[in-house]
């Protein structure tokens, strides 16, 4: 089965550029946690961040499959076993959920959105804000409706009493996509409408900070079209970071950011780089707004085109690329946030997984992620790795 996915482009100041080299790593125990069986009560097509509980069990999102062919959420407990815990049913309850799962881990209920069903004002739906609870109910809190946004994707971001913060990729008051809230009390609101200066469709997951801001990219917009980091405060004011111009510093930022102790932010674009190797970058913007592409891929075995959020830890990024590799088929990186130096982790190889759109979740010295394709079936993977 094809599956024709939203492929959203997304964009200025001083760039900072960082001496680069590429090397790959020795080989790093990886495995296939889950290889998806296809249109069936399985799932397929994972595009999803993946999340734990704190007992070790990892939740996430495939896009399709389940018993409507429209999506399902699953878990996979510390033993391995798989289940499948709610299959999308394609209309009012949503449909292909493009974003991973938030956990409240005090009472065990899942937050999400789906990028399509739901509010019928848009082709194939606006998309739905869900709650999946431990005990298995499965409630809608908010059908998008073209106004208020649609098309949500990239995993939600929840605060310490309880809020939801998300994106809507378009849509909206000002057409261009929008910042949400849905409070604790069940209140939706629109926290920011994107109309193309200030950036236009917002991408990936929301960074919360301790004083309440939220930082977050636009794949395009902004000063030059190609995309924008921004800051938003808790009473609602953005102001634009960073605007991409599409040269060495990148443009259509596509995943969500990380911040380190000091207060820079890191990211990645999706295309772009230098006029040579425009296969995407990763970047630090630091506290004065100034822009340093610390790494531009070159689309070889390095990998090209990263999507998924990026994870700091300890000075070292990681993430994952849609292509290049030694198969084409992506690669899991390591980068050196002060020197620059990539190091490829894993190179997908098809049979393993292929095409990774999302970041990765640290648990312990592991990384877990999913290949959007590949595996042994061809409908992707979970998947974990050492670091």
């Amino acid at each position: 089965m094809t599956h024709a996915r939203l492929v959203l482009r997304s964009a200025f100041l001083s760039v900072v550029a960082v001496c680069t080299f590429a090397v790959t790593a020795p080989a790093k125990p990886y495995k296939v946690l889950h290889d998806f069986a296809g249109p069936s009560s399985d799932g397929s097509y994972p595009y999803n961040n993946v999340s734990f509980g704190p007992d070790g069990t990892l939740y996430g999102a495939a896009n399709l499959g389940g018993a409507a062919d429209a999506g399902v959420i699953f878990k996979i407990a510390p033993d391995g076993t798989y289940t499948v815990l709610h299959s999308f049913d394609g209309g009012s309850g949503g449909s292909d959920p493009n974003a991973g799962v938030t956990l409240d881990p005090a009472s065990g209920d899942l937050y999400g959105t789906t990028t399509f069903g739901g509010n019928a004002n848009c082709r194939n739906g606006c998309g739905v804000l869900y709650q999946r609870s431990a005990d298995g109910t499965f409630k809608v809190l908010h059908s998008f409706n073209s106004e208020d946004g649609r098309y949500p994707a990239g995993q939600l971001t929840r605060d310490k009493l309880g809020n939801i913060y998300g994106v809507a990729t378009s849509g909206g008051p000002n057409l261009g996509g929008a910042v949400f809230e849905y409070s604790a009390e069940g209140v939706f609101t629109v926290l920011h409408a994107f109309s193309g200066d200030d950036g236009f469709e917002p991408q990936g997951s929301l960074l919360l900070d301790r004083a309440g801001n939220l930082y977050g990219v636009t794949n395009s917009g902004g000063a030059d079209e190609y995309g924008t980091v921004f800051k938003l405060t808790p009473k609602g004011k953005l102001t634009t970071l960073y605007s991409f111009t599409g040269g060495n510093d990148g443009g259509y930022p596509s995943g969500g950011l990380d911040r380190d102790s000091a207060g820079n932010l890191y990211g990645a674009t999706n295309l772009a780089g230098n006029g040579s190797t425009p296969f995407g970058t990763v970047f630090r913007l630091a506290p004065d707004e100034t822009l340093a592409t610390l790494y531009a891929f070159t689309g070889g075995a390095d990998g090209g085109y990263p999507e998924g959020n990026i994870l700091q830890s300890k000075g070292r990024l990681y993430g994952t690329t849609t292509a290049g590799g030694g198969n084409d088929d992506g690669v899991v990186y390591e980068i050196d946030a002060a020197g620059g130096s990539e190091t490829v982790l894993h190179s997908f190889a098809d049979s393993d997984g292929a095409n990774p759109q999302a970041g990765l979740t640290k648990n312990h010295r592991l990384l877990y992620g999913t290949a959007s394709g590949g595996g042994a079936n061809g409908y992707g993977v979970v998947f974990r790795l050492k670091k």
